[in-house]
């Protein structure tokens, strides 16, 4: 009777260990996963700071229009890092050409073909997808 009662505690042990690894595993796997950085709060940086810092309306308008004055700066980066992002996507359509079926590239090409640059971002842009 001894030998039984220690079996099926020792059994129970293994089972109650087993399941603690399979748990730490897990988290220790999606601690791994994560990306370095959260992702973009919806709206862009402005919405996300008239959010994070609770601003007022007077504090509203004081940020529209210091984020206005800066708009041209931010423009100028984007016109000259838009091409380089565009060809970078390019390149990665062009790679994945290779494992697509003859419907998928007449699909791509057409989607190309039609598909506008990325939008300025700006007051008046949509939020990122």
């Amino acid at each position: 009777m001894l030998g039984d009662r220690w079996l099926r505690m020792m059994s129970g042990l293994v089972l109650v260990g087993v399941f603690a690894a399979g748990g730490l595993f897990g988290a220790g796997l999606m601690r791994w996963n994560r990306p370095d950085h959260p992702p973009p709060p919806p709206g862009g940086p402005i919405e996300a700071m008239t959010r994070e810092l609770d601003l007022d309306r007077d504090q509203i308008e004081a940020l529209h229009a210091i984020e206005l004055a800066h708009r041209p700066q931010l423009d100028a980066i984007m016109r000259s890092t838009q091409p380089r992002v565009r060809e970078v996507l390019f390149a990665i359509e062009d790679e994945l050409r290779a494992k697509l079926r003859p419907d998928q590239i007449q699909k791509l090409e057409a989607w190309r073909a039609r598909r506008p640059p990325p939008p300025m971002p700006g007051p008046g842009s949509p939020p990122p997808p």
